[in-house]
């Protein structure tokens, strides 16, 4: 009977609208209340954002894993192990045996070596930290290969630490994919670009059922994975954007976590029995100024929008749950980290007005503002009123401006990131590295080239530091580059860093927010 009633279940959500109530879900069935809009394709070679980044960590395994509950150590996932040669330039992984893709394929050295290769010559944005270390499509062949069965050689085209290498090999855009299943549905050479985007060929505990993008993503446990099948017969995403309806139905019990929960909806769950997972993340929230504008190019100018937002009064509202007070590019916890946390961006209108006119603008300032998406909304909305009491009127715009961002075309925007490599390095390289700051090079990976800041100092570092193996060299590199960066007045004036709170009903277990965004639904049961 339970398993006629999962079945049953699957297929009422199937017919449903997003917000339309449903049955609690049974004791063998995980149900996710989200945000699938921002779920444009399933190929781990295109993707680098939250929900995504869960969705395909539990379709396809990596070579390696890091755990929540620690970051620093990297564990056996599809590699039972791996040596590093003496001169630190190649690593070698042992494949585990046995271990199988859902098609009952076995998963061997040359699907792995397929799958790295593949990200890197797709070129897209799942490529950004592997293609860090030196591969280009025309290299990566040579470097990268299979040599057995259960034998990967990864070759360093370039000195870089072999522990960033290996991280980087843990993230969800790395996922080992069946190559032999994805070959046949490859059209024209294009490596099985359009066949991924809505489907898959995995490796991972998981496999697709069905994808409506907006509306809800269905899978199923494998009984053939490596490790065996989870306690959860099917995972299931429920496209639900509104905050209250993610509050409703995760009380009445018709979802068990909920992601994406504003600020006053989190308010109230806080006084339910419920789990409130805040998830440090390695990001921030930042106000990003596009150097391109004339006005914005002066750095007096940049230098007031530091006073411009009262972030006191967001850090007791909308930001409560969502981040804490941080001023430096280095994450909290992490190599060459301040320990005073905010060196010196307070709310000053009466200054900000000041440094304006200084600059040359006695009458203050008008500029358009963009949040990055509709969740920045509120705090947009806050920068707004705050800054006009410093002369700066601001002409919101809502709407999804992310793609603008990355297209240099905004004026004034409100965003947050997030980074996937547990080091310093990863937000350094989005925050404080432009190695070409033309318009035709295309960096949008890269945040200080999308403000089209210059920091030829500061990328030759960010350079250096994923070289530099010697603990207190690397402390002393990441501690200059953060001083040198509050002193150029940064396009990207950094105020929280990031946390990514989960709801979770008090009877799930096992379901713990990744601080890479690679959360995984083999362990998670119900009671």
């Amino acid at each position: 009977m339970r398993h006629i009633w999962a079945a049953g279940l699957a297929l009422a959500l199937l017919a449903s609208t997003a917000t339309a109530p449903q049955a609690a879900s049974p004791p063998n069935m995980l149900v996710i209340g989200t945000d699938l809009s921002a779920v444009p394709s399933l190929d781990p070679a295109a993707i680098n954002a939250r929900t995504v980044s869960e969705v395909v960590s539990n379709l396809y395994d990596n070579l390696v894993q890091i755990a929540p509950n620690d970051m620093q150590t990297i564990r056996p996932m599809l590699a039972e192990s791996w040596t590093v040669s003496p001169d630190k330039r190649t690593i070698t992984f042992t494949m585990r045996k046995g271990a199988v893709f859902a098609s009952g394929n076995p998963i061997t050295a040359e699907d792995a070596a397929w799958s790295i290769r593949r990200v890197i010559k797709m070129a897209q944005v799942g490529s950004t930290d592997v293609a860090l270390w030196g591969y280009t499509p025309e290299n990566v062949d040579k470097f990268i290969r299979a040599t057995d069965e259960r034998t990967l050689v990864v070759e360093l085209p370039e000195p870089v630490a072999t522990d960033l290498v290996i991280y980087s090999l843990a993230g969800s855009s790395l996922g080992i994919i069946d190559s032999k299943v994805a070959l046949k549905n490859e059209k024209n050479g294009d490596l099985a670009r359009d066949w991924l985007k809505g489907n898959a060929a995995p490796s991972g505990p998981f496999s697709l059922i069905q994808w409506r993008p907006n509306d809800i993503l269905i899978t199923e446990s494998r009984a053939n994975y490596w490790a065996g099948a989870p306690a959860m017969k099917r995972v299931i995403m429920r496209h639900v954007p509104e905050s209250g309806s993610l509050r409703l139905q995760l009380m009445a019990g018709d979802i068990d976590v909920a992601q994406y929960v504003g600020a006053g909806d989190l308010e109230a769950l806080a006084k339910e029995k419920v789990v409130i997972d805040q998830v440090p993340g390695f990001g921030f929230y930042y106000i990003a100024l596009n150097t391109k504008d004339p006005d914005l190019a002066k750095p007096l100018v940049r230098r007031a929008f530091q006073h411009v937002l009262d972030w006191k009064a967001l850090a007791q509202t909308s930001m409560r749950f969502a981040g804490y007070p941080w001023q430096s590019i280095i994450p909290k916890g992490m190599v060459g980290a301040p320990a005073n946390p905010l060196p010196g961006y307070e709310y000053d209108p009466a200054l900000a007005k000041k440094l304006l006119a200084e600059a040359g603008y006695p009458n203050g300032l008008k500029k358009k503002l963009f949040p990055s998406g509709p969740a920045l909304l509120q705090n947009t909305e806050a920068l707004q009123a705050s800054a006009k009491l410093a002369g700066i009127e601001l002409e919101l715009v809502p709407g999804e401006h992310t793609p603008d961002f990355r297209a240099r075309n905004f004026e004034v925007l409100m965003g947050n990131s997030g980074a996937r490599l547990p080091d310093p390095f990863g937000t350094a390289v989005q925050y404080a590295y432009n190695p070409d700051n033309r318009d035709a090079a295309k960096l949008g990976a890269y945040y200080l080239w999308r403000v089209a800041q210059e920091a030829p100092e500061l990328t030759k570092m960010v350079d250096q530091s994923k070289a530099e193996t010697d603990p207190a060299k690397r402390k002393a590199l990441f501690e200059d580059m953060d001083k040198r960066y509050r002193e150029m007045d940064p396009g990207l004036i950094v105020l929280f860093q990031r946390t990514d709170p989960y709801v979770i009903r008090a009877n799930v277990k096992g379901y713990f927010g990744h601080q890479t965004w690679s959360t995984r639904w083999a362990s998670v049961t119900k009671e």
